[in-house]
Order: C-alpha cells, then sequence, then structure tokens
C-alpha cells in the first residue's frame, strides 16, 4: 500500500514539473525577444523571401456609394507566415505549444489598401494580436473598414450589379523580400452578414506579381430591386399603358383635357420620386430615365393633339375659314392616301385583265370543241340558231377619279 502510494505521488510531481506555467511563459517570452528586432526579416538566409499567405474574410458591406463611386465594408484578413526566430523546445518551457501576445513585439507584414477612397493608412490595429506556435508559424488577424474605389454602372437600374475589386499589398516590401500567396480562390463569407440593398452574388481573388506583390480580391454585388419594382417601376408602366385610351373618350364628356393632363403630371410626380432614389450619375445614365422622359415627351404631345381635337369640335362658326397651314396639311395627307389608293386599284386591274385573257382563251377552246362535234359524221348537223347571243367585254378606267367603273363579264353562249 505504500508502494502505490509513493507512486501516485511521485507522477504527480512528474505531471506538474512538466506542465506549463506562469514562470514557464514568462521565461519563454523573455529567452524569445531577448536578441530579437521587428525590423530584420524573420527568415535565417537573408537572400530569400518571406511567403506569406492571406486570405480575406467579408464581414458587411456598410455603404455602396454609386455616385462617389466608393464601397465600405467591414473585413478580416487572415495573415499567416513563418518566424525562423520565434521557435522554442517545448519540453525545456512546461511543453508550452503557443503563445498569444500584441503585434507590437514581432515583425509584422503591414498590409495597405492601394485603392483607398480616403486615407492610405495600414489595415491593422495596434490592440490586435498575434499567436505563435512552438514551430515559429504566425497567425495574425489584422482588419477593420476598409473604403475603397469601385466606378459603378447603373444603365441597368434597379437590376443593376457591380464589381469592387480591393488591391491590398504590404507596401514597402519588394517581391525578393516578401512574396504573397492566396491559398482560397473566393473571398470567405462564412462571417457575412447579410445587407438589406446588397447580395453578393460571386468572388474570385488574384495575384499581380510584378516589382511587388498585389492581392486582388474580386467581390460582385447585386441589388435588391423589389421595392423599387413595386413602388416606382410597375405605378410607371400602368400609367403609360392607360395614357393612350384618352382618345376613346368622348368629347361632350368634358374629361379628355383634364385626363391627360393628369396623366401628365402623375409621370412628372413620379420623376421626382425617381430621381430621390435614383443614382445621380451621368456617365452612364440610367435605362430607366430615359424611359420616363420619353413618357413624359409622349404625354406633352397627346395633351397638345387632345387640345387641338377639343377646339375643332366647339369651334361654332362654320362660315370661318379653315387656317391655311390646317388645309395643306390634309390636302399633303389625302394627296398620300390618294395616290395609294390608286396604286391599289391599277394593280387590281392589271389582275382582272390576266384573268379576262384567260377565260377569252377557255372561251375560244369551248367554241372550237362545239364546231369540231357539229361537224362530226356521227351526229345530225343542226343549223346554229340565228340568235347567238354574245357580250362584249369592256374595260373602262377613270382616270379622273380613279375608280373601276365597269369590270369584265362573259356570258355563255345560246345553242337553243
Amino acid at each position: 500500500m505504500d508502494n502505490i502510494l509513493l507512486l501516485m505521488i511521485s507522477l504527480c510531481s512528474v505531471e506538474i514539473a512538466s506542465s506549463s506555467t506562469i514562470e514557464n511563459t514568462k521565461l519563454l517570452l523573455q529567452d524569445l525577444f531577448s536578441n530579437y528586432s521587428d525590423d530584420v526579416l524573420p527568415i535565417k538566409d537573408q537572400t530569400k523571401p518571406v511567403n506569406v499567405y492571406m486570405d480575406i474574410s467579408l464581414i458587411s458591406i456598410n455603404d455602396f456609394d454609386e455616385v462617389a463611386g466608393t464601397i465600405k465594408i467591414i473585413a478580416i484578413l487572415n495573415i499567416s507566415w513563418n518566424d525562423e526566430s520565434l521557435v522554442w523546445d517545448t519540453s525545456v518551457y512546461g511543453n508550452t505549444t503557443s503563445l498569444t501576445f500584441t503585434q507590437g513585439k514581432i515583425w509584422l507584414p503591414q498590409m495597405f489598401l492601394l485603392n483607398p477612397a480616403e486615407s492610405n493608412e495600414p489595415i491593422s490595429n495596434k490592440h490586435f494580436k498575434v499567436t505563435v506556435t512552438h514551430t515559429g508559424d504566425v497567425q495574425w488577424n489584422s482588419g477593420g473598414m476598409l473604403k475603397a474605389i469601385c466606378t459603378p454602372d447603373v444603365s441597368k437600374f434597379p437590376f443593376d450589379q457591380h464589381t469592387c475589386t480591393l488591391d491590398v499589398s504590404a507596401w514597402g516590401f519588394l517581391t525578393k523580400q516578401v512574396t504573397l500567396t492566396i491559398p482560397s480562390p473566393t473571398v470567405n463569407l462564412k462571417l457575412y452578414n447579410v445587407n438589406n440593398e446588397w447580395d453578393v452574388i460571386d468572388s474570385n481573388t488574384t495575384l499581380w506579381s510584378d516589382t511587388f506583390d498585389i492581392a486582388k480580391y474580386s467581390i460582385t454585388i447585386k441589388r435588391r430591386y423589389l421595392n423599387f419594382l413595386v413602388t416606382v417601376v410597375i405605378p410607371i408602366v400602368m400609367l403609360a399603358l392607360v395614357n393612350p385610351f384618352v382618345f376613346i373618350l368622348p368629347f361632350n364628356s368634358g374629361e379628355r383635357t383634364s385626363y391627360s393632363i393628369t396623366v401628365l403630371l402623375a409621370f412628372t410626380v413620379n420623376m421626382t420620386v425617381v430621381s430621390d432614389r435614383m443614382p445621380s450619375s451621368s456617365h452612364p445614365v440610367s435605362h430607366l430615365s430615359y424611359y420616363i422622359l420619353s413618357m413624359i415627351s409622349v404625354s406633352a404631345v397627346i395633351v397638345i393633339v387632345n387640345m387641338f381635337q377639343t377646339r375643332t369640335y366647339s369651334k361654332g362658326d362654320r362660315n370661318q375659314p379653315i387656317p391655311r397651314y390646317i388645309s395643306k396639311s390634309v390636302d399633303f395627307l389625302q394627296q398620300i392616301c390618294r395616290s395609294k389608293r390608286i396604286g391599289d386599284e391599277t394593280q387590281h386591274v392589271f389582275t382582272q385583265s390576266s384573268r379576262n385573257d384567260q377565260i377569252d382563251k377557255d372561251a375560244a377552246g369551248e367554241n372550237s370543241l362545239i364546231h369540231d362535234i357539229s361537224e362530226s359524221p356521227d351526229k345530225t348537223e343542226e343549223p346554229v340558231h340565228e340568235g347567238v347571243k354574245s357580250y362584249v367585254i369592256e374595260d373602262t378606267f377613270s382616270a379622273s377619279k380613279g375608280k373601276l367603273l365597269n369590270f369584265p363579264m362573259l356570258s355563255a353562249y345560246d345553242l337553243t
């Protein structure tokens, strides 16, 4: 029994001695940074570059300004590399395998946004921390509010979509010092909070490498158009459909003018509402703006035509001469319609004449057949009655009136 108790005490002593304690952690930090400099590349062979892995996690889209051409997002940069100066033996320091401390203690590949909409500052914060393992692997999660330039295309508003790109680089380090690697082909959306106005429909990553490396993270966003469709687009289309129906109203109802003016005012009010909600961009201009402008123009023309019609209908003095410009316009339209009608009737006459020629040929063939039958020896010859009647085919066309006066007719032979 005593031997078992002694064995248990010895095992507990060994476990306590090999566990990580605060003294071991302090000693480890003291030994690691006793001869450490954050201005030196964390690699033993200084002729080789430090390979930095970087992914981006999108948290939210705070704002997209189509007029200013900017996008504001919150994102996290997941950056990792290997620091060969931060390697230790875990058995010496109580099996301590990792440490977490503030980022200002070690060398960092500070990342900058190369297409910022405001000041160009590092994508980091002094309160961020880094985690280092005993093999020298460093994990640094920096990020914050990023406001980048994004050129919009609102021509298809409100069914528009835009692609915005974030250009991130370790500013100040050449390719021979720091090389960037993007492990994932897309942006990480696991932590993304859904936006009420925009949907993220696609994303991709590319790496540009020359004198220095640039990581490009592209995000394609699409507008949620249902609200705008119900409140703006559908009412405008319905007004455009009912606008021409003003011409079916009777003149004596007195509502034609008020109806057309009311529709014109409704289009004007909708134009004001749309202008407040539509991006004020001049290049390019939304197709919806052109559509509303064309509908206002058509409505204005309808109002003008309706006024002239009402004025003509209510004209009481029959002896008052018609204005010269109106009579000339009517004469011009009559000439056009008359020329078209004469052309159609001439074509009809030519077609009828060809049909008459065919009838004449058929009639001639029938006469010859009758003549052959009458001369046949098998039949009794009978004289042809003197009263054989024939009718003259006459085509008469009046060029002065442009009308067909008499159509050709052909009678059958009376053989009685």
